[in-house]
């Protein structure tokens, strides 16, 4: 178990490496060329691409700051990829969207090890929800591109007594 700061700060960091690490040549995600973790952008984005960003954390039960807390963090993927044809944009969306899935199932525990070695911050991912979020711009031309959301819930630990201690300087 780590503590909140720690943990919190290192959620974004562990799933952000879920997917650089499949950016690779052989990697699942191989044919990505833009991926971002923030909120809002402005600059133009290639495609195909993959845009993370964080939902509010909430305790899974009743929030007691004495001791061991249960959060659940979602983390949501926006994905899309272009394809003359809508229909197939749409089927390449899905299948990256699937792939995001796969890349961090497959990677979280060796990255969450490499993060915080020694330490169990997340106990496991769930999917909450994979959806087709609507469509955006494509950059000088007429035509959309179909985003597909996959939402996973990242359910992690922190221990409020590692934060006391740490403050207390123990």
């Amino acid at each position: 178990m780590t503590n909140i700061v720690i943990g919190m700060e290192t959620l974004q960091n562990i799933l952000a490496g879920c997917i650089t690490t499949e950016m690779t040549e052989d990697g699942l995600l191989n044919d990505v060329q833009t991926f971002k973790k923030i909120y809002l952008e402005e600059e133009h984005i290639d495609e195909p691409f993959i845009w993370m960003y964080q939902h509010e954390t909430r305790p899974n039960r009743q929030a007691d700051i004495s001791r061991t807390m249960e959060l659940t963090t979602p983390f949501q993927f926006n994905c899309a990829v272009y394809e003359p044809e809508l229909e197939d944009a749409n089927e390449s969306t899905m299948n990256l969207a699937t792939r995001v899935i796969l890349s961090v199932q497959r990677n979280w525990q060796t990255i969450q090890n490499q993060e915080l070695p020694g330490q169990r911050l997340i106990r496991n991912i769930t999917l909450e929800t994979f959806y087709p979020l609507g469509t955006v711009d494509v950059n000088n031309k007429s035509e959309r591109l179909p985003v597909v959301a996959a939402v996973l819930n990242v359910n992690h630990i922190i221990d409020w007594r590692l934060c006391c201690k740490q403050q207390l300087g123990e």
